[in-house]
């Protein structure tokens, strides 16, 4: 037992903020799939030769995804752990993106983004499950900063995105951002850690909290 709490305060030490940035990080690198999704629905109308009610079903389809398989997903991530769910995610991520690019039809469309809600969601859920694991002394504070980097991912690449469709295409777009997430996304996975059982941070009283 002793070993144990001396391993988790070495963990403390070592990976606490580390951890929460490598959420925050890999948050922020699968924004882009909801956030920068408005850049692609006109070229895709030409693209495909649908109407954009017709190409926004797969956006809905992301979101369904991406929702409602949380609670699977979190059970899943309580038992393979943060790590192997977020480098899965992070799989189905960049393979959304690419496959989008070089979807020749709707339904092709609709499989791929599907699949990249999926992802999400699974990054989404194991980042903020761990994000609240290592900081149960400042839940608010933890679950802020990896939510709000959601949003913040997008921010910082949105204009980069729009300037690569307007000068390659849509289709090099998706298939260069989709690697270029992924990748981030499995290097932060890699990272991830849980706290050994019955760690809390040092001084911290659950009881009076």
């Amino acid at each position: 037992m002793a070993a144990n709490l001396t391993l988790a305060k070495d963990q403390r030490v070592v990976h606490r903020w580390g951890q929460l940035v490598a959420c925050i990080i890999a948050m922020m690198a699968i924004a882009n799939l909801q956030y920068a999704w408005t850049l692609f629905t006109i070229p895709l109308t030409h693209s495909l030769g649908v109407k954009l009610s017709v190409v926004q079903v797969a956006f809905t389809l992301f979101v369904l995804a991406e929702t409602w398989l949380v609670p699977f997903e979190g059970y899943i991530i309580d038992r393979l752990g943060a790590r192997l769910m977020v480098t899965l995610g992070g799989l189905l991520v960049g393979v959304s993106w690419v496959g989008s690019g070089l979807a020749h039809s709707v339904t092709a469309l609709y499989i791929w983004y599907a699949l990249g809600g999926v992802g999400a969601g699974a990054v989404y859920g194991a980042s903020i499950g761990l994000a609240l694991k290592w900081f149960p002394d400042r839940r608010g504070l933890a679950a802020g900063l990896t939510a709000g980097s959601y949003g913040i991912g997008t921010a910082l690449t949105i204009l980069p995105i729009q300037h690569m469709i307007g000068v390659s295409g849509y289709q090099s777009t998706f298939v260069t951002w989709g690697i270029i997430q992924g990748i981030i996304v499995l290097v932060a996975a890699q990272f991830l850690m849980a706290p050994v059982a019955g760690w809390k941070p040092a001084g911290w009283n659950e009881e009076a909290s």
